[in-house]
This record gives C-alpha cells, sequence and structure tokens, in this order.
C-alpha cells in the first residue's frame, strides 16, 4: 500500500485521490449450507479458509451419501454351482453379458456392475458375507427388464 501511495505521490494529479484499504473484517458472517463441511464421493474435502468454499457461499454443497463403493460392497455375493458364470444387467441400459472364470479359490467380479460371484465349493459365509444363489441372481435380472 506503501508502495503505491509513493508512486502516486511522485504523479502530479489534477483530480483528488482517495484510497482507501480493503477489509474483508465484515465478512464474518457467511452463510453456508450444512454439507459444507462434508467430504464427497471422491473424498473431495477442503480447509475452512480454503478459496474453493466460494462456491458454497448462500447455497449448500450437494452431497450423496449413498457412495457407490459402499453400495457394491453391501451386495451379496452370488454362489454359483459352475466353473464359469456370465454377467448381464440386462434393460435397455444394461451392461454386455461379461462371462467370469470361476476356477480360482477368490471371488470373481465383473468389471461393470461390480457384482460378485464365487463357485459354491470356495464360498465361505464368515469371510465372502451374505449370498444368493445363481438363480436368485437370473431372476433379479428378469425384474430389471420391464
Amino acid at each position: 500500500m506503501a508502495a503505491v501511495l509513493r508512486i502516486l505521490s511522485k504523479r502530479k494529479l489534477t483530480v483528488p485521490l482517495s484510497l482507501r484499504s480493503l477489509s474483508l473484517s465484515a465478512c464474518h458472517f457467511i452463510n453456508e449450507g450444512p454439507n459444507t463441511n462434508k467430504p464427497t464421493h471422491t473424498g473431495q474435502l477442503w480447509e475452512k479458509d480454503d478459496y474453493r468454499n466460494l462456491r458454497f457461499v448462500d447455497k449448500d454443497k450437494l452431497i450423496n451419501s449413498q457412495w457407490a463403493i459402499n453400495l457394491i460392497a453391501e451386495d451379496p455375493v452370488v454362489v454359483v454351482n459352475a466353473n464359469h458364470v456370465w454377467s448381464n444387467s440386462c434393460g435397455a441400459l444394461g451392461h454386455p453379458k461379461v462371462y467370469i472364470n470361476l476356477d480360482k479359490p477368490e471371488v470373481g467380479v465383473c468389471g461393470y456392475s461390480g457384482r460378485k460371484f464365487i463357485q459354491k465349493k470356495y464360498y465361505n459365509e464368515v469371510k465372502h458375507g451374505q449370498s444368493i444363489t445363481y438363480e436368485e441372481y437370473l431372476q433379479q435380472m428378469k425384474g430389471d427388464s420391464r
């Protein structure tokens, strides 16, 4: 501020000049919504004084508390008798048919829907959680094609 005054004082100005310092002390009462300090599904969360929070002044941050990764984790494992299976979400907006190999003693996951499949001989309820049969899964997929 002092440098600006020195530069302006060297010039001959015919119009009176009034400089006023900028004060942000009146900006303590910013109206923020209740979700401003909650993380988004990507974990996006900034410090209280970060300039990116300005977009939420006088409005609320939209937060979806049902993150896809949590919903997929809650989905029961599909127990299959065969050594391979197909996953297809059916319907007009479904994904293509994907074949999943279940020869290994681990859960096979569909890359499109995140649905988990495992062979019956490798299934352990304590380790893998709740399950449904492949027939129940196919019935659910029929319900998608209404």
